[in-house]
């Protein structure tokens, strides 16, 4: 791409450059619980300030809101404020360089620069390209973002160690869905929080069915079915084969169906080989792929103690978007109200929960005693009947010196 194509996109894409009709047109919005953070982050230190996750998560929509946040509450000049979005065509060498270039030297201010690059993945080598100017350049801050995992299996010498702050986007959480469509969170008053639980049950099931995309809790009038599958096959036949073009994509899709099917369930890289006949090892890279792209998450067994057996024995498979699982296998919301099926789909949303707050968590299950999920320093049991004897789950939690929780469907609603 020419300079001049170049810097045509790069006003296009800018608005906020030419006149006050064309700023933040967007508006301010909903926000995510990371929102804070994530702009408290922009007044940190020179580090480059990463987001990550999924496709359809909300990532350019929370870059955009960030932007109007560094206008409005830090009085950033609306010139001293870059946005690029990347495409699988516009991965040409140093095109990085160039939208610094031209934004530094034609439009930039002498203030204090904010740079945002998103679906930068899609440039080969952009680590080092943002390096580069990252060391040159004392008063630009640079955001990136893209779908999948940011760092997965990327063309480059450079991994940007030390240089960043990671943030990520995953699917709305249930207090996010409540915000986004104007229903009064939980409070922690018990009678307020009872007077409103059968609204709040009425609306989990449709959170776990279809709430956890942004795009379709602001648009009812989508189709749900639809924009998953159209969703799953923009995955699978294009970001997937995008980092990984050996892959045989049926026999992917087959694996994520497979998955989603026994989702909470202890499953086998061996077994899952079987069931699809299928060669061990690919069924393994493909599960691998499916974890580093921020899909599904691998849940291991605490009760091994060697890393050796945790990765050769039964592990359990969670996703990361309990929606994707429902309609990619043919149903809808009502599959729900078979409460096998809703208990493993609300372990699911517990699993997802915990894994943001503590970052690592497994499950417990050797000589026939069992924890749901344990983390470093706690352990957790999820109720699943009135009458639940969880005497039992406190001494093994006590043995092992964690404090002990019980999740029962209520307190779900809480965290």
């Amino acid at each position: 791409m020419d300079l001049y194509n170049l810097e045509e996109l790069l006003v296009k894409q800018n608005p906020q450059w030419i006149s006050s009709k064309g700023r933040w047109a967007f508006g301010p919005g909903f926000k995510r619980d990371i929102f804070a953070g994530f702009c408290q982050e922009l007044n940190q230190k020179k580090l480059i300030l990463t987001l990550s996750g999924p496709r359809r998560s909300g990532k350019t929509f929370l870059m955009k809101q960030a932007m109007l946040w560094l206008a409005e509450n830090k009085h950033i000049p609306h010139k001293n404020i870059c946005y690029f979005q990347f495409s699988g065509s516009l991965n040409e060498k140093n095109i990085i360089h160039g939208v610094v270039d031209l934004f530094l030297k034609k439009y930039a201010g002498k203030k204090r620069k904010y740079i945002f690059f998103d679906e930068v993945q899609y440039v080969d080598f952009w680590q080092d390209q943002i390096k580069y100017s990252y060391d040159f350049l004392n008063d630009v801050k640079f955001i990136v973002s893209g779908s999948t995992s940011l760092f997965y299996r990327q063309k480059s010498k450079e991994s940007l160690a030390g240089r960043i702050a990671k943030y990520r986007l995953g699917a709305l959480n249930f207090h996010e869905y409540l915000r986004f469509k104007n229903i009064e969170e939980p409070a922690k008053d018990r009678v307020e929080f009872v007077s409103n639980l059968t609204i709040y049950k009425t609306e989990f099931k449709k959170y776990l069915a279809y709430g956890q995309y942004p795009e379709i809790v602001a648009n009812p009038e989508l189709d749900p079915k639809k924009y998953i599958i159209d969703l799953s096959d923009q995955i699978i036949n294009f970001d997937i084969p995008y980092f990984s073009a050996k892959i045989d994509r049926q026999l992917f899709l087959s694996v994520v169906k497979t998955l989603s099917f026994d989702l909470a369930q202890e499953y086998s890289a061996n077994h899952l080989a079987k069931t699809l006949e299928a060669d061990r090892r690919e069924i393994a890279e493909y599960v691998k792929i499916l974890e580093e792209t921020n899909l599904f998450s691998v849940c291991y067994n605490a009760g091994f103690k060697s890393m050796r057996k945790k990765l050769s024995g039964s592990k359990k498979i969670y996703i990361l978007n309990s929606n994707l699982p429902l309609y990619l296998n043919g149903f809808d919301v009502s599959y729900l109200n078979d409460t096998r099926v809703f208990g493993r789909y609300f372990e699911n949303y517990i699993f997802m929960r915990i894994l943001e707050k503590y970052g690592k968590i497994e499950y417990y299950r050797i000589d026939g005693k069992e924890l749901d999920f344990v983390s470093k320093d706690a352990a957790f049991e999820i109720k699943s009947g009135a009458n639940m004897n969880i005497d039992k789950y406190q001494k093994l939690s006590s043995t092992l010196k964690k404090k002990f929780y019980l999740i029962s469907e209520e307190e779900a609603y809480l965290i």
